[in-house]
């Protein structure tokens, strides 16, 4: 189940509400989709819920049966979901009230437009409405199998019934058990009436957990009437345990099981008498049926669910690392910052990790300065020494040779906090996809914070996941631990050249369903002047941003954010500040070739961001001389007169930028 409490950031395709009335195939629900919540019936449990779902980010929300709460909760959601609806009960439960209740309350959502879609899990109801509608579907939950049990005490006959549902059999199941007069009846927190019943007819019996009631019997009876819970079947028969059933139709395509355990009457006591018998002496048949029937329930039930909710259901497989965590620190001429950087990381160390150092030829004495903590930590260090290849390479390497769970990124002229690891293992431990941090930002005269969120920034419109997505710092490595395996599942490397991270990471994060983020400086970036990211970027940034572009395509399948939004944060202030605003100082015989370059590799992906709907409202708030300005320049590039247009604004020294606080925060900011 999912936490509530806000503590994880969640990005996932859909949200499953289970209400409290539902509880009992919460597990069922949680087993099939994942991503479910329970709700109960409260205001305050109304304002926990639309808070979960306003900060996080789910494209579907699943509501099963109906609370009127549900509606409070869908009118105070501050973004579009894609919402549907799921009935529980059997279509013969609407002979009661409050069934009936729920059925027109949930189908009053769907007749609405509220809900998209709805799913049934009983059969005969689905058959009853599917030509109501292309949205309406069958729903088929499974649970997980259990071992099946060997042993099993021939005398005894488990009750799975509800001694006080009316519409259960159960007080026949008992007579036919007494009527055999050999087998003794094994129950499950019985009520007076039925603690009468079994003194009455001194029925032998013995009373038991609801978790051992399934196992180790002879025979397990579930015999009703219109109930249409075929989990108490599966898990009786995952247990190796033959499970008679009354009126049911969930073996109707399963000729010699229909023919074995499914009653023709649910009040005949002399059936259920004689079928105890007769399942008895079948039992390896029953059992080696259920086999076959058993791998095709679990097919259809991931089939039905994939075609509720559009995708399939991941289920996580369990990974076997040998450590929980890789620091890579990638080394090229740091001789003068790698000592403090490695004293930093081995200061904020924690048990099961590995200190990955990758030196790619550096040419200064930087090998020196590392070989002391090689010689003092042989077991918690590893060292690589290689050409040099760039960042982007050394990262690639790195992902190949982590030996951990999760891969950390520190760069060997930054530092970070004593408790930049402490703070993040206990989610690592709960398999959170990733962990991240603010920045302190450090210079030769100053230090600032930099955020790796803008939540408030946009009148907390955004999920706290599109705040993180939308920064500008949102593509470094370095303030984020990461999950391993995602990088394995998008098959996805570094591009090798300058501003690597912005080739990898957003698919990471578009990738990542959990993520915590500390508001905490955590990570200490130091400006230096010679950086590469300080350094004029032109045609590198160019091939990443189209590289970028490419990669959302073939990736799409995880996009859960508006992709024009994510275009947008993502291209617009790096295709000013690092591509068009390069135009204004590199030499003027390179223009021509520049522009060339953006023309072949950009042109398309920068009139998609022109078009943009919020780069529209930029210019929008811009002063009318500079919106003016931007407009021509940006007419200028759509018709092949840029260059020119440029030149003459550099002659005259009169021309404006777009930079990325204006981008972000607006002009007078």
């Amino acid at each position: 189940m999912l936490e509530k409490d806000l503590d994880i950031i969640y990005n996932k395709e859909y949200l499953v509400i289970v209400p409290k009335m539902t509880e009992h195939l919460l597990d069922a629900f949680q087993y099939s989709f994942g991503n479910v919540i329970l709700m109960n019936n409260s205001v305050e449990e109304i304002r926990n819920v639309t808070e979960f779902i306003n900060k996080n980010n789910f494209k579907q929300l699943i509501l099963v049966d109906y609370q009127l709460e549900y509606e409070e909760v869908i009118n105070n959601l501050i973004r579009q979901h894609d919402i549907k609806i799921i009935f529980t009960k059997s279509l013969g439960s609407l002979c009661e009230e409050f069934s009936t209740y729920v059925f027109n309350s949930i189908h009053s959502l769907y007749e609405n437009g509220i809900a998209s879609k709805i799913g049934f899990l009983d059969k005969n109801f689905y058959e009853t409405l599917k030509h109501k509608g292309e949205n309406v579907e069958f729903i088929q939950l499974d649970i997980e199998k259990v071992v099946e049990e060997e042993e099993y005490d021939e005398s005894r006959v488990g009750l799975l019934n509800n001694s006080g549902n009316s519409k259960h059999s159960f007080y026949n199941e008992l007579s036919g058990i007494k009527l055999s007069n050999k087998y003794s009846a094994k129950l499950y927190n019985p009520d007076k009436t039925t603690k009468k019943f079994l003194k009455l007819f001194n029925i032998n019996h013995t009373i038991t957990s609801k978790e051992e009631l399934y196992k180790n019997n002879l025979v397990n009876l579930y015999v009703n009437f219109t109930d249409n819970n075929n989990l108490e079947f599966i898990k009786s028969m995952d247990y190796g345990v033959p499970c008679i059933l009354g009126n049911n139709q969930l073996l109707n395509n399963e000729k010699t099981l229909q023919e074995l355990l499914v009653m023709k009457s649910d009040d005949d006591i002399d059936e259920i008498s004689s079928r105890i018998s007769l399942v008895a002496k079948n039992r390896k048949k029953i059992i080696d049926e259920y086999k076959k029937f058993r791998e095709k329930y679990t097919k259809e039930s991931k089939e039905s669910i994939k075609k509720f909710i559009g995708i399939n259901v991941k289920k996580e497989a369990k990974e076997d690392d040998e450590l929980l965590l890789t620091v890579v620190v990638p080394a090229w001429n740091v001789e003068k910052y790698i000592a403090n950087t490695l004293d930093s990381i081995l200061a904020a160390s924690i048990d099961s990790m590995e200190i990955l150092i990758i030196n790619d030829g550096s040419t200064d004495e930087t090998e020196k300065e590392i070989k002391p903590y090689l010689k003092k930590y042989p077991e918690l260090i590893r060292y690589i020494s290689q050409d040099n290849h760039g960042l982007g390479n050394v990262r690639n390497v790195g992902l190949k040779e982590a030996r951990g769970k999760y891969i950390a990124s520190i760069d060997s002229d930054d530092t970070i906090n004593i408790d930049f690891f402490k703070d993040a293992e206990e989610y690592l431990q709960k398999d959170i996809d990733i962990v991240m941090y603010d920045w302190l930002t450090v210079t030769n005269t100053d230090s600032y914070e930099t955020s790796a969120s803008d939540w408030i920034f946009n009148n907390n419109q955004w999920s706290r996941y599109e705040a993180l997505l939308y920064t500008t710092i949102m593509p470094s490595a370095c303030n984020k631990i990461i999950k391993k395996k995602l990088y394995k599942e998008l098959d996805i490397n570094y591009i090798e050249d300058k501003f690597e991270d912005l080739s990898t990471t957003p698919f990471i994060m578009l990738k990542a369903e959990t993520i915590k983020y500390y508001n905490k400086q955590y990570y200490e970036y130091y400006i230096r002047s010679n950086s590469l990211m300080r350094t004029s970027a032109g045609y590198s940034m160019i091939d990443v941003i189209k590289l970028v572009n490419e990669r959302l395509e073939k990736y799409k399948e995880y996009l859960k954010v508006d992709i024009d939004d994510f275009k947008y944060y993502t291209y617009s202030w790096r295709i000013e500040e690092y591509v068009l605003n390069q135009l204004y100082t590199i030499d003027e015989k390179e223009i021509n070739t520049f522009l060339k370059y953006i023309m072949d590799n950009l042109k398309d992906v920068i009139i998609d961001i022109f078009n943009n709907k919020r780069y529209k409202e930029l210019l929008s708030n811009l002063s009318e001389k500079h919106k003016t300005y931007i407009e021509e320049r940006n007419k200028a590039f759509l018709n092949n007169e840029l260059e020119k247009f440029i030149i003459k604004a550099r002659k005259k020294d009169d021309y404006f930028k777009l930079t990325p606080p204006i981008i972000y925060y607006g002009e007078n900011q």
